[in-house]
């Protein structure tokens, strides 16, 4: 996926999935040569409730999945690939548990109609448009998310569209990130990664239609209403590199300030890891004490 949308998928995946079983990303495939899948799920059976909330995500995780996210049309050479890369992790997955089927799930931004035409998919029994499978001797699924219906229940998926797809998303979950489930810290993700990207110089073709002053002013409307917390753990969650990155070094200063930050120092610290990257941004503080690094996060670019 191109920037700066290139790691949005997954942490969207994160945010709705993270606490409804076991995610993982970027998930070794063993192989003559390592391979990696986006996100891999497990649910856990106690959550099933907020899960199928999700809508069509919520219905997709039902059982174990890898999910892999193109933000294009895959040629037949990709979704081969793709078909080669699952058919390994499978055949890993087996050898350690003999039930550990899986379903595969392929999140297209484009439709990928050579691929469609030359595996011979057809349209999947029991899911909406957009879905298409390969067969019953391979548990994959072709999802072309600019074919799915423009709803509540597709506004996850949509989000990791491209284009008009992900234009009309963005604007739903403006209007109706209240409505939705989740939607607060979705929002809050997505509009950490596009000011994130703005602070980078990076063009957000697609964002076109979002205000960025507009999002800051909602972030401090939220404050104001006693919403911190709930936008905190939405731009921990929505700061993958910053996601997982950016809540751990969170964690580690709060820790070392043993207090939690102030309104101002978070801002400071959101805006040091928007603009550096968490990775370069903790190894800046690591060195410093409390005395210091309070008074760095009062100054953050002095």
């Amino acid at each position: 996926m191109a920037a700066p949308f290139d790691s949005l998928a997954k942490n969207i995946l994160d945010v709705m999935l993270h606490d409804l079983g076991q995610l993982e990303t970027e998930v070794e495939v063993a192989a003559p040569a390592s391979q990696r899948v986006d996100a891999r799920f497990v649910p856990d059976p106690s959550r099933d409730a907020e899960r199928r909330a999700l809508g069509l995500l919520g219905r997709m995780t039902e059982r174990p999945s890898s999910i892999e996210a193109v933000r294009n049309a895959p040629n037949v050479a990709e979704v081969r690939e793709f078909v080669r890369k699952m058919l390994n992790h499978l055949h890993a997955r087996s050898l350690a548990r003999p039930d550990g089927a899986e379903r595969m799930w392929l999140l297209c931004a484009g439709r990928p109609d050579a691929a469609l035409r030359a595996f011979r998919a057809t349209p999947a029994s029991g899911w909406p448009a957009g879905f298409y499978d390969l067969g019953a001797g391979l548990p994959l699924t072709i999802v072309a998310l600019s074919e799915l219906e423009a709803t509540d229940d597709t506004l996850v998926l949509r989000l990791m569209g491209a284009g008009r797809t992900l234009v009309g998303a963005l604007r739903t979950l403006r209007a109706r990130y209240a409505a939705v489930p989740r939607g607060r810290v979705l929002f809050a993700a997505v509009v950490q990664v596009l000011m994130a990207a703005q602070r980078r110089g990076e063009p957000i073709t697609e964002a076109t239609m979002f205000d960025i002053s507009e999002a800051e002013e909602w972030m401090r409307r939220e404050r104001a209403e006693g919403r911190q917390e709930g936008m905190r753990e939405g731009v921990r969650e929505g700061m993958r590199e910053g996601m997982r990155e950016g809540m751990r070094l969170v964690r580690i200063v709060e820790g070392k300030l043993a207090r939690t930050l102030t309104e101002p120092e978070w801002d400071a610290l959101m805006q040091m890891i928007g603009d550096d990257g968490a990775a370069s941004v903790g190894a800046a503080l690591a060195a410093l004490d409390a005395d210091a690094l309070a008074r760095r996060l009062v100054a953050p670019r002095g």
